[in-house]
């Protein structure tokens, strides 16, 4: 090799950030990846299912350094869930607080007293969201935990979306729990007259808490809705609003061009319909800033401004430049 070939050969590998000169692919090496986040720290949080051989995981990834670190390991997973369109399950979303602690959800909605139905934290919290289903039962309907997602709150505790619950629970570092909302069915948000199944949540500066309510399958008969939980001002929480429609959205975060969000794009069978969508205005029409996607799961927006989003039945994350 001449030295000015070298020379070039070096000038690109100080260009390229994440894939230079055979360096391992730091998106790479996850057997279903789920639900994604920022920790405070920058690194992403990715929700690994496994393989369904009780190897859950949650790995923090530095797309800088172009390395991976995984926080909790060993978590519950199995193929027999028994879930519609879900035969494997175990941990669907992690958050980390600013202190460093990760907390985990484990859901299956099949499996009671077998590890699922639960949040495991690195402080040796563990709380049973089967447990307070059965006690308190808050959409009033099937005594059913699956939780999807969660997201620190701010200050002490946790936010968790309970897609089986049809509710969004809070936990405290104690691992008392009690509900946020009940959101039971979207019909009140001018969604379908579906169940809500909520999936994805994101908690924005100002403490409101943005849910997006999958509906579930099939995906007909109208739309379906992301919901904001806005903090009252004398305290609790004001009634639930209507922020975002898609097809089936599963994904939420909020930018500085609005709120963006994932929407699987369709019933389980379908391909490539799944996108992103930028809603710059309250239940506004948005618009599409990525298509294509293979039923997506899991979106964070990096400070770049491009996304990754996480496709499970492919075993991928993707990078993903918006229009």
């Amino acid at each position: 090799m001449s030295r000015r070939l070298a020379a070039s050969v070096g000038a690109a590998c100080l260009l390229a950030a994440l894939t230079s000169c055979g360096r391992p692919d730091p998106l790479a090496g996850f057997a279903a990846p789920r639900a994604l986040r920022l920790a405070p720290d920058g690194r992403l949080l990715v929700t690994d299912l496994g393989t369904g051989r009780g190897d859950g995981r949650v790995v923090a990834v530095d797309l800088a350094a172009g390395r991976q670190q995984v926080l909790l390991d060993r978590l519950p997973s199995t193929r027999r869930s028994g879930q519609q369109h879900a035969d494997l399950a175990g941990p669907s979303g992690a958050a980390m607080a600013p202190d460093g602690t990760v907390c985990v959800v484990i859901g299956d909605s099949t499996r009671p007293r077998a590890g699922f139905s639960t949040l495991r934290c690195s402080d040796r919290l563990v709380a049973d969201l089967e447990a307070y289903e059965q006690a308190a039962n808050p959409d009033g309907r099937e005594l059913a935990s699956n939780p999807y997602d969660v997201a620190w709150d701010g200050d002490d505790g946790w936010y968790v979306s309970d897609a089986a619950a049809n509710a969004v629970l809070h936990l405290d570092r104690a691992g008392g729990i009690r509900t946020v909302a009940v959101l039971a069915s979207m019909a009140p948000f001018g969604g379908r007259p579906a169940q809500g199944v909520p999936t994805g949540l994101a908690r924005a500066a100002d403490g409101t808490v943005y849910v997006a309510l999958f509906g579930g399958a099939p995906a007909t008969g109208g739309p379906a809705v992301v919901v904001a939980l806005r903090p009252h001002p004398d305290g609790g929480w004001t009634r639930p609003t209507a922020v975002a429609r898609a097809v089936a959205p599963i994904g939420v975060t909020p930018g500085p061009q609005g709120l963006a969000v994932l929407d699987y794009g369709g019933g389980p069978a379908d391909r490539g319909r799944g996108r992103i969508l930028l809603v710059a205005r309250p239940a506004g029409q948005g618009t599409v800033a990525a298509t294509g996607l293979d039923r997506p799961v899991g979106m964070a927006r990096l400070p770049d401004g491009r996304y990754v989003v996480a496709e499970t039945d492919s075993s991928r994350l993707r990078l993903v430049t918006p229009r």
